[in-house]
């Protein structure tokens, strides 16, 4: 008998339409209501307690995805939080960060006034204990994120009434104070390795070593700076790393574009020429194809977006086809943008990447409480898979710069993965993970910098590891599933089975493809 992946493959490709979801059996109300409550929040352990008891009896199968999915994700949560007591939670050990803690809001507060104010200084004071509580256990941010964070409290407190200002002195002061005892990288308090591994398996949805993350993110650097440099040298470009030989070919005038409004529309109207391509193939190795993947497109931003230097943004497109879908690419700064590196963005952003899954992801019904904890690596790890396959389905035969292009966005991926095990579990340094990250990849092929990237690193333990490891993983999944089928394998099937259910634990994932 065909299982419900290989029918719904089967349905589709005979052309089928896509259904959403699948019938309510009798408890599934219960349950979607017990999971509306889980999402507001609460203490881990006593989430997980409520989600335990509640009976799987008369669940349809889809809502035993949801059940025992969510329930892997707080088993982790509740793990993290017992072992790990800290105020910034699993996303990060740090209260506050440069991308965290009510500091961050006070411009907000100062324009609504009154009682916000009022409000937002007591947060603020609250999370200067907090910092002071957590420092007793070691766990202290790293050294230049004190010092930025500082700075904008300081300037936050431009304007602000006295209450609000004194709140926001007092924690630049007590940040200050830690500042002798902070490092410069990745975790350094007690147990932080048995840490970083439970951070990884929130990320996956399944148990990895820091050790074997970081090996598969320096093999596969290997494998595309190999293949990187002998574009390069076909090129006459053989002197420096080869991140070195990207910036110089990023610099040439003859691949980018002008800064005015024709050189953006033209480099809109090529992008949306790489995605028609990439729309044409979609049949080739999908058979799930949601009404509104077919209706993406590329489009310039509104002009005050483009003045204020937005970074790039999408609206998805939803699974019956009734919105579109559009990419909103960051063109501020267009000269740093070559036209070889767009066909990627497009793969990635569009289709087979983001704008094929997420319509699925809504057709699947999944509950957005699994959505967000089953596997918070897998959306973009799918989407860097989406890149990998429009190469090997022969995106760029013929077109060597579009290939390269392809290759320093991989060794992008690649490399986020290795800067976060190399700064939470190797011991690296910021300078060290910046001088490494440049020499692989040159300059970075989206509009932020590489210090950007290790900042995030550092304050979010897990997250890109968890990304790149996620599209490795996925790699790998289907290679295991076509040994073991042989000649039975067929990669619309594989897709199917891993897009349609909506987003999986890693562990989860593995187990329904491979059983």
């Amino acid at each position: 008998m065909l299982s419900r992946r290989q029918a719904l493959a089967g349905a589709a490709a005979a052309g089928a339409t896509l259904t959403a979801g699948e019938a309510w059996a009798a408890g599934d109300p219960a349950l979607k209501a017990l999971l509306d409550k889980l999402a507001k929040g609460g203490a881990a352990a006593e989430r997980l307690a409520a989600l335990k008891a509640f009976s799987t009896e008369g669940l349809s199968t889809h809502a035993r995805l949801d059940r025992d999915a969510v329930l892997r994700a707080l088993e982790t949560e509740a793990q993290i939080a017992r072992l790990f007591p800290f105020t910034g939670g699993s996303s990060s050990p740090y209260a506050v960060t440069t991308r965290a803690g009510a500091w961050l809001r006070a411009g907000e507060a100062i324009k609504a006034g009154g009682e916000a104010v009022n409000a937002l200084a007591r947060r603020v004071e609250a999370e200067t204990e907090k910092l002071r509580a957590d420092a007793g256990l070691g766990v202290i941010p790293p050294g230049f994120v004190i010092d930025k964070v500082v700075t904008g409290l300081g300037k936050a407190t431009i304007g602000a009434p006295e209450g609000l200002a004194k709140a926001l002195t007092a924690q630049g002061q007590a940040l200050t104070a830690l500042k002798p005892r902070a490092g410069d990288g990745g975790v350094r308090f007690k147990d932080a390795e048995t840490y970083y591994a439970l951070v990884l398996k929130a990320n996956l949805g399944a148990a990895i070593t820091p050790a074997e993350a970081q090996a598969k993110g320096m093999d596969a650097c290997r494998r595309f700076s190999a293949r990187a440099d002998a574009l390069l040298r076909a090129r006459g470009l053989t002197k420096g790393s080869v991140g070195a030989r990207l910036t110089a070919l990023s610099r040439d005038p003859r691949f980018l574009y002008s800064d005015d409004d024709a050189g953006r529309d033209r480099l809109v109207a090529d992008m949306n020429g790489w995605l028609d391509k990439a729309k044409a193939r979609l049949p080739r190795s999908f058979s799930a194809i949601p009404k509104g993947a077919w209706a993406t497109r590329v489009s310039r931003m509104s002009a005050a977006d483009e003045a204020a230097a937005r970074q790039g943004y999408r609206e998805a497109p939803s699974f019956d086809g009734s919105r579109s879908g559009t990419y909103f690419v960051d063109l501020a700064a267009i000269r740093s943008r070559p036209s070889w590196t767009l066909a990627s963005v497009a793969h990635h952003e569009c289709v087979p990447g983001h704008m094929l899954q997420i319509p699925l992801e809504e057709g699947a019904g999944a509950h957005p409480l699994r959505t967000r904890l089953a596997c918070p690596g897998f959306s973009e790890g799918w989407s860097i898979y989406a890149e990998q396959l429009a190469d090997e389905e022969g995106a760029f035969v013929g077109d060597p710069l579009a290939e390269l292009g392809y290759l320093q966005w991989m060794l992008f991926r690649a490399g986020r993965l290795v800067i976060d095990t190399g700064l939470h579990a190797k011991g690296w340094s910021r300078a060290k993970a910046e001088a490494w990250f440049a020499d692989l990849q040159g300059p970075p092929p989206v509009f932020a910098p590489i210090a950007q990237d290790v900042e995030r690193a550092a304050i979010g333990p897990g997250a890109a590891a968890g990304q790149g490891f996620a599209w490795l993983a996925l790699v790998e999944l289907r290679e295991t599933a076509r040994r073991r089928q042989g000649p039975a394998f067929d990669l619309k099937t594989f897709h199917s089975a891993v897009l349609w259910p909506g987003t999986l634990p890693l562990a989860m994932l593995r187990d329904r493809v491979l059983s």
